[in-house]
């Protein structure tokens, strides 16, 4: 069963859009003289990014706020109901949702650092 929302430390959101997970990967390619070459260090876990975009009620928002000021590690369960733990919130931009003024847009990502 698929949810329609996360929830970052018990603070669950009304609804959520676009959850991505942006790798640590940590390849490139080089040009050098006579062709191209990878420099490869590997795909590090624990470097991953998580980002997403959710609604929360006021109270919900305040207290994820309060989380990313302090910068307190979180647990976030996504869509699937995995628990990613550990976490850091890093808020990207937020604003009210039409019509609904004790409702935020919240445009977030989460380090696991």
């Amino acid at each position: 069963m698929v949810n329609l929302h996360i929830e970052i430390d018990g603070h669950r959101s009304l609804s959520v859009e676009g959850w991505k997970v942006l790798p640590d990967d940590r390849q490139q390619t080089m040009e050098v003289l006579g062709g191209t070459v990878v420099q490869d260090f590997g795909h590090l876990e624990s470097g991953d990014k998580y980002s997403c975009t959710a609604n929360f009620l006021l109270s919900d928002w305040q207290e994820i706020k309060k989380l990313w000021n302090n910068r307190t590690p979180v647990s976030v369960k996504d869509e699937a109901g995995i628990i990613h733990t550990k976490l850091r919130v890093v808020v990207k931009g937020y604003s009210y949702v039409s019509h609904f003024p004790r409702c935020y847009k919240v445009n977030l990502e989460f380090w696991r650092v």
